[in-house]
């Protein structure tokens, strides 16, 4: 098997699910329009901006993610980028498509979304709760360690991600990125046919900006 969640989650966090995507054959200079953009930016405003902060936390699946921060002290880092590009404070505008296409598809489902090199993977992945001693490279290069406690997804090498301190540096998509691996953080309280939909939004957007690209996998793990 490729992928499976572990005891530690089931029973610290029943419930919990993780969406995976994998696709190759992608481009990653492919970018969006700019025009694209602007109605990115429109449609999450549509959909968004006539609530508050309070609002925002409590729809479906943000509260899902404001619990589970709330365990370790933390706030739902998304909901800030969210806002942010609401305001024109933050940009959509990134060298890579994949990693546009990524983004737009966490604001717009609000699904925490990490994206990795599939060939800098070493299968299978395990999803844990992690001891506390999983240390590895952000994606910005700087050590971190895992906070006990909180979802890690690993390699065989060791953690990969974890939700509170994100994905790491040496599986990170960049320039000579063929194969991506797109991973949905779920902690319970997430529908299974809502990350499955927008699981299949994220495969258009790769596929529109990589027509060549082919899936090999969609699948929601609970």
């Amino acid at each position: 098997m490729m992928f499976s969640i572990d005891k530690s989650i089931t029973t610290t966090y029943p419930g919990t699910k993780m969406g995976i995507l994998i696709m190759r054959e992608v481009s990653y200079s492919g970018s969006y329009e700019e025009q694209e953009l602007v109605q990115v930016v429109d449609r999450l405003r549509q959909k968004y901006s006539h609530l508050d902060r309070k609002e925002l936390k409590e729809i479906h699946p943000v509260q899902a993610y404001v619990a589970y921060y709330k365990k370790f002290g933390y706030s739902y880092h998304l909901l800030a980028q969210l806002e942010s590009v609401l305001k024109g404070k933050k940009d959509l505008h990134s060298e890579s498509g994949l990693l546009q296409a990524m983004f737009i598809s966490e604001l717009d489902s609000m699904l925490l979304t990490a994206g990795y090199d599939l060939d800098q993977l070493q299968f299978p992945l395990l999803l844990k709760s992690a001891t506390g001693m999983e240390a590895y490279r952000s994606i910005s290069s700087k050590k971190v360690t895992a906070d006990q406690g909180d979802m890690a997804l690993c390699d065989q090498t060791g953690a990969i991600s974890s939700i509170l301190r994100g994905p790491d540096y040496e599986s990170r998509i960049t320039e000579s990125t063929t194969k991506v691996l797109f991973s949905i953080y779920a902690p319970p309280g997430i529908d299974s046919g809502y990350i499955e939909k927008n699981l299949k939004n994220l495969e258009n957007s790769i596929h529109s900006l990589s027509p060549s690209s082919k899936t090999e996998l969609l699948q929601v793990f609970d």
